[in-house]
Formats: structure tokens, C-alpha cells, sequence
């Protein structure tokens, strides 16, 4: 009997020593442990200090902040939704997307024992949540009730900017008004070359250069990256006002993403020019059927239009960049429409339509997307 009371009293300090190890064995990893409380109850997981960053574990940060998660193996990313807010991580990279914007973490998601473990701010905050932490209790406490984080930004209203001697500002905005955050705004100095001052915009679409207090002119560029349909499209953003300013003056300079547009470039297999004598580009109708939003989020438009010649190419010139469906005719004068078939340019896949969102950059940020078409 006293056997048996031995054995069990050792396997109960062994169940006490190995909870003891578990709880503790990732703080001995030489992270500082972070408790974690969400709207004021504290999570039964611990959060890491990672080179300044609280990173806590995947699943059990998203399924607190009630947002459905999908893991992906074979890219090692994580997708978390909540409401029309979509956040993409990926284990080692510092890319992120929430929604169609691209960011760059301070820390990216890793692997620690085994778990993954993402950053807790820019968790919190891109589904809409308020992170405070507590430094004499090494708690950090996050706040969902109430917020609207996600989306308060597109409701505030602009704010008024003066002008500062050696400063630039402004604000970055869609073509409907809604803040632009991540963009490139670029100060260039025209006395000097390669001394141009850089600054991204906030989540408010702002910005503040603070110009070195020397006797010049600038110039300024703005340029935006956006994902769309797996690619990367890159813009040129318009001033509301675009002319240079002395830095002893200072400026405010607004930037407005106005041009979405790409083009569509038609090629073709020539026709037999006995069956088909009259044939011409410039004759060929298109129809796009937009299957998805603008790449600005916006509602799209179907584009029926007769392609025209230009320096890039026959086609169509100003087309919002988005997925379409698109189809041909050949419409000649005085003759009835007759249906063509249409491949992508890198194929010889013909078809009554085909769906593509693919306007690939050619020079600079052009943008089109190039089709063959044929006779049946």
C-alpha cells in the first residue's frame, strides 16, 4: 500500500513539475512573458516581448477577437475575417495585407515551441480593436467594445493644416474621400541631387516631412502600391496642387488617387484576307463585364466600346482596372456583327470570352492587359 501511495505522490509531482516547465518553458527561451487581458479578462495564454513587440498566439488572439481564421499549410499564412475586414499573415514575412493594402510589420509571425504566434497591435488594431499596456504589471490589455478602429478612419473628417516654415503636409485621399494609409510621398530638392525627404502616410491618410533648413524649391511625388488579384499595382498619385514651393515657406500639399485605370491591347491571328478582305483592329467591339470591384473597391461598370488605335497599341485606352469578362465582335461597316474568339496573349486557348484581371505594368506604372482575338 505504501508502495502505491509512493508511485502516485511521484507521477503527481511529476504533473506538477511538467505544468510548472510548460507554463514557463517559452519565458525560458529568453522572451519576457506578457500578460494578455481582453476587455478587462485575462486570456489564459501568455503574450512574448519579442525585439519590442507583444506576440501572441495565432488562435487564441482571433477567436477572442471573434474573427473566423483559416490556416494555410502550404504557404504558412493565416487569413482572419471579421465583418469585411481581411487580415493575411505569413510565417517570416513582414508583408501583410488587411484588405487590399499592403503593410509591413515591425516583427513578423513565427513559429515559438511549436505555436504560431503573430503581433498583437497590429492585430487588435486592424480588426477594429484598442491595445493599451500597462508596464508596471506587464499587461497588455486590449479593448473591443466600443471601437471601431478599423473603419473610424474613413469617417473622420479632415483636419485643418497650416503651413510651417521647412515643413510639408498634407493629406492622401481615394476618389471618394477616404484616407489613404502606407503611401510614398517623396520631397524632391531641386538644387541637389539624390537629397530628396521621404514619408508614409498614416492611418489617416496623412503626412509631415520636416525639410532640412537650406535655400531651395521642391518638388513633390507621390506613389501608391496596391494588391490586387495576387499582383502588385503601382500609381502615380495627382497634387491638388502641383507646383513647387520654397522650403523657407514652407507647404501643404494634398494628393488624390483619381487614375485607376489600365488599358486593354488587342492582338491578332491575321485572317484569312480572302474570306475576310475588310478586316480591321479598329472594327473590333469589346465587351468587359466587370466580376469583381474596382481595384479602389468601387462598383464597376460593363464597357462596350469600339477599339481605336493609339502609340500603345489598338485597344481600349481608359479601362478601371479590375476582373473582367471579356468578349469581341467584329463590327464592319454596313455588314451584321460577327462574334470573334478571344485568347490571353500568352496563350492560344480561344474562347467566347475569357476572365482576366491581369494588367501587367510594361513601362514605368502603364498598365494593360493584352488579348488575341480570331475568327471562328
Amino acid at each position: 500500500m505504501k508502495m502505491i501511495l509512493k508511485k502516485v505522490l511521484t507521477l503527481l509531482v511529476v504533473v506538477l513539475i511538467s505544468g510548472v516547465i510548460s507554463i514557463h518553458a517559452l519565458a525560458n527561451n529568453g522572451y519576457k512573458e506578457i500578460g494578455i487581458e481582453i476587455d478587462g479578462s485575462k486570456l489564459d495564454v501568455v503574450g512574448l516581448l519579442v525585439d519590442g513587440r507583444t506576440m501572441v498566439p495565432m488562435r487564441a488572439i482571433f477567436e477572442k477577437l471573434q474573427s473566423d481564421v483559416k490556416w494555410d499549410q502550404e504557404t504558412q499564412s493565416v487569413t482572419a475575417t471579421k465583418g469585411s475586414t481581411i487580415v493575411k499573415l505569413t510565417i517570416g514575412d513582414v508583408s501583410t495585407e488587411v484588405n487590399t493594402n499592403i503593410k509591413t510589420l515591425d516583427v513578423p509571425p513565427m513559429l515559438i515551441e511549436g505555436k504560431t504566434f503573430v503581433p498583437l497591435r497590429f492585430v487588435s488594431e486592424s480588426l477594429g480593436a484598442k491595445v493599451d499596456y500597462d508596464a508596471s504589471r506587464s499587461i497588455a490589455s486590449v479593448l473591443t467594445t466600443g471601437t471601431d478602429h478599423a473603419n473610424s478612419n474613413a469617417n473622420t473628417p479632415p483636419k485643418e493644416l497650416s503651413v510651417e516654415p521647412f515643413v510639408v503636409k498634407g493629406r492622401v485621399t481615394d476618389r471618394q474621400g477616404k484616407p489613404l494609409e502606407g503611401v510614398d510621398i517623396i520631397a524632391d530638392n531641386q538644387l541637389a541631387r539624390d537629397s530628396y525627404q521621404e514619408a508614409f502616410t498614416d492611418e489617416d491618410g496623412y503626412y509631415r516631412i520636416d525639410l532640412p533648413q537650406i535655400n531651395t524649391t521642391w518638388n513633390m511625388i507621390s506613389y501608391y502600391e496596391r494588391k490586387f488579384e495576387g499582383a502588385v499595382q503601382k500609381f502615380n498619385l495627382t497634387s491638388v496642387t502641383d507646383r513647387p514651393f520654397g522650403g523657407n515657406k514652407g507647404a501643404v500639399r494634398d494628393f488624390v488617387w483619381d487614375d485607376i485605370n489600365g488599358m486593354v491591347i488587342i492582338q491578332y491571328n491575321y485572317p484569312d484576307e480572302e474570306k475576310w478582305p475588310e478586316f480591321s483592329l479598329d472594327q473590333v467591339e469589346l465587351t468587359l463585364t466587370p466580376v469583381s470591384p474596382l481595384i479602389d473597391g468601387s462598383e464597376g461598370k460593363v464597357i462596350k466600346e469600339i477599339s481605336t488605335f493609339s502609340p500603345d497599341g489598338p485597344g481600349l485606352q481608359s479601362v478601371p482596372i479590375a476582373k473582367y469578362e471579356i468578349s469581341a465582335r467584329w463590327v464592319p461597316d454596313g455588314m451584321k456583327p460577327i462574334p470573334m474568339l478571344v485568347s490571353k496573349f500568352a496563350t492560344n486557348q480561344y474562347a467566347q470570352s475569357i476572365v482576366t484581371s491581369d494588367f501587367s505594368a510594361v513601362v514605368g506604372t502603364t498598365k494593360r492587359v493584352a488579348i488575341k482575338v480570331s475568327f471562328p
